[in-house]
């Protein structure tokens, strides 16, 4: 495959989650590595995953895409730098299953039984009923570490875990309002 792309081949949207100057620089290698690998819950991740990192340490990704210019390696430079790794196959052993699993499985039963004695004590408010659905969320969002984040830096996992946590509970609120209006 040739370096860039022809100008035929489209954006992920998520892209947009970049600056714009990465974007320019990034995009069309990024919509070729999907035109070949196709697109997954594990790519949308790390596009995430890698917007939460450049916007975090723009001055150190910008020093890694200055030394990588330099060196001829087989991966595209954007999967250098961004760490493009979980989609094609992240280096995730059992052991980080079996973690993974327990957080899911664990956090899922702890978050369950709070949800249900929050229901009771609230006599079925229509809130805490939305948020239902945490009860599962949060604990794989939490899960990811061990896998699909595991080689990204402790900051990225925690922006990425409670951004998305807090993102869907606002979303599963607005729905809980939606409900008290019905």
């Amino acid at each position: 495959m040739t370096w860039p792309p022809s100008p035929r081949v489209r954006r992920p949207w998520l892209l947009m989650l970049y600056p714009a100057v990465w974007r320019r620089r990034y995009g069309d290698e990024v919509a070729a590595m999907l035109a070949q690998r196709g697109f997954s819950l594990g790519v949308a991740i790390d596009l995430v995953a890698g917007a939460i990192d450049v916007w975090m340490h723009p001055s150190a990704t910008l020093a890694a895409a200055m030394a990588a210019q330099t060196k001829e390696e087989e991966r595209p430079m954007f999967s250098r730098i961004a760490g493009f790794e979980c989609s094609a196959g992240a280096d995730i052993s059992k052991a980080d299953e079996r973690r993974a699993a327990i957080v899911m499985i664990a956090g899922s039963l702890v978050l369950t039984a709070a949800w249900i004695v929050a229901l009771r004590q609230s006599g079925g408010n229509q809130y805490v009923e939305s948020l239902s659905f945490m009860a599962f969320i949060v604990p794989f969002l939490y899960s990811l570490r061990y896998s699909y984040l595991k080689n990204r830096s402790v900051a990225v996992q925690a922006v990425f875990i409670a951004g998305w946590s807090l993102l869907i509970a606002g979303f599963m609120l607005a729905v809980g309002w939606v409900g008290t209006q019905i």
